[in-house]
């Protein structure tokens, strides 16, 4: 059942049979009410060739300042449960609904308790188990990605080196990876902060890697007044333009009598790990105070256009090569 189960959950825990070569994490993103804010918490699971590469982490992102901190556990300390959302590292717990932080090294004391309330989950159904459409169940890929929560309210506090840190009213945004790495090329961006309320946008492109070749995969989504707009590969999503000049990205995607039209401007990030053949030996600059402009369009007229300035944005070190092979080809 277990088997069954995390196939069309894609939140569950995945990696139950898995040896080494394997990597599975969640990211929590978190902003207070007032944006003063803005943290990501990633825990996870590594497993490389052997016993000594094997691990589980928590990795935070301090998004005001871009400070990184990497807390090692062995990975023995990683439990999961078979029936729903529910890990725990160490001293650490994480669901769907709440995240527990007791964490500390030379360098930061970071503890406390977030709960989430008023969940957007992403919808699903049997065809469509994720935002990945009839890819999840495409066996051998490289990585995998599952949204879990759209959007959500916080209320709680963390501690960071004696400064509280109050989330309460606030907003987050819950997804996940996993697989054997992270593509080489790849860009991500995602913002829930607009002036729209419960207005919430995703976008990431990348290089797939498959039997022995590659094509270029798509997954976006708009929320917007209750009502999820999809664009993606498996849904005959084309790239109309693309530009990319330093840490700014644009481009335009159609599917049917849709438009979307996006631009994301970087700012300071930090320098994440992130895995290659389940190793976390990777560093990816990531900003989560990024500012992304979205306007969406059918044929009569603007459904949604506006401005987040507390986005998570990703360029790879392989994003131009991603640009030239995308702007490369028709469409």
């Amino acid at each position: 059942m277990y088997l069954l189960r995390k196939l069309f959950r894609p939140e569950l825990f995945q990696g139950a049979y898995k040896k080494r070569n394997y990597f599975e994490g969640w990211y929590y993103k978190l902003i207070s009410k007032d944006l003063t804010s803005s943290y990501a918490i990633i825990p996870g699971i590594a497993l490389g060739q052997g016993r000594a590469d094997n691990h589980a982490f928590v990795q935070v992102i301090n998004g005001k300042n871009g400070q990184v901190h990497y807390f090692r556990y062995p990975a023995a300390s990683f439990n999961y449960d078979k029936r729903k959302f529910n890990i725990t590292i160490g001293e650490n717990s994480f669901s769907r609904d709440y995240l527990r932080l007791v964490l500390s090294n030379s360098n930061v004391n970071i503890h406390g308790s977030l709960d989430f309330y008023n969940i957007v989950p992403f919808p699903r159904s049997l065809c469509n188990p994720g935002i990945m459409g009839p890819y999840s169940f495409v066996p051998f890929m490289e990585c995998y990605h599952g949204i879990i929560n759209i959007n959500h309210n916080v209320t709680g506090k963390l501690h960071a080196n004696g400064t509280a840190l109050d989330f309460t009213a606030g907003e987050g945004y819950l997804e996940k990876d996993y697989g054997k790495s992270f593509p080489s090329e790849w860009i991500w961006i995602q913002a829930n902060h607009f002036d729209a309320e419960r207005t919430c946008f995703m976008f990431s492109i990348a290089r797939i890697p498959w039997l022995g070749s590659s094509f270029i995969g798509i997954i976006c989504f708009i929320l917007h007044r209750k009502r999820l707009y999809l664009f993606a590969t498996y849904n005959k999503t084309r790239v109309e333009h693309m530009t990319l000049n330093d840490k700014t990205f644009s481009a335009q995607l159609t599917r049917k009598d849709l438009v979307l039209q996006l631009k994301a401007t970087g700012s300071q990030g930090g320098f994440l790990k992130a895995p290659k053949n389940g190793l976390m030996k990777r560093e990816i600059e990531e900003s989560i105070t990024a500012c992304v402009e979205v306007k969406l369009v059918d044929s009569k007229g603007i459904i949604f256009s506006g401005t987040s300035p507390n986005a998570g944005y990703e360029l790879s070190s392989g994003a131009q090569q991603l640009f030239n092979r995308t702007c490369a080809k028709p469409g």
